[in-house]
């Protein structure tokens, strides 16, 4: 699945300043977007030159082929992380894939933190009204403290939950 940002994202982060940041080199802009982000630490394991929770900025963005930092943001189940290719950003042209819906819902534990929903479902709240989700991957709270349930809000960093 792939972290690109949709129109309807990139206007919402245009509308709520200050509560996404952006880092930009010549060829993508990555976004992060804290209030989604649910710690899942793909971002630093996979790519540690760009991505160091330790640094200010935390993002480097030229610590990596934009390539690189893309297929590393399209690992982030939240889309806290996001990117956005610039006029001038050229990889060799790639076959038109055809969007084919999954089957079936795909559903992963993740250890002392959410469940991470992805493919073919739909979510509703319990008067049975439809959730609308802009993708399709959904983090679920399993420590039942997130203040956007069923949605996680990373809360479960906060109180210690633990598998």
């Amino acid at each position: 699945m792939s972290n690109k940002v949709t129109k309807i994202e990139l206007e919402e982060m245009k509308q709520s300043k200050g509560r996404s940041k952006s880092y930009s080199n010549d060829e993508i802009t990555v976004f992060w977007r804290p209030e989604l982000c649910i710690h899942s630490a793909n971002c630093l394991i996979g790519l540690p030159g760009v991505f160091d929770s330790s640094e200010r900025p935390w993002v480097n963005i030229r610590g990596a082929s934009s390539k690189e930092i893309m297929k590393t943001i399209d690992t982030c189940p939240s889309r806290a992380l996001l990117y956005l290719k610039n006029a001038n950003f050229s990889l060799r042209k790639a076959r038109k894939k055809s969007k084919k819906t999954p089957k079936f819902a795909r559903i992963q534990i993740l250890k002392d933190g959410p469940a991470i929903i992805s493919g073919n479902f739909i979510l509703r709240d319990p008067s049975r009204k439809k959730i609308h989700l802009e993708t399709e991957k959904a983090a679920i709270c399993r420590c039942g403290a997130s203040h956007k349930k069923p949605l996680c809000d990373g809360t479960h960093l906060t109180i210690g939950f633990k598998d």
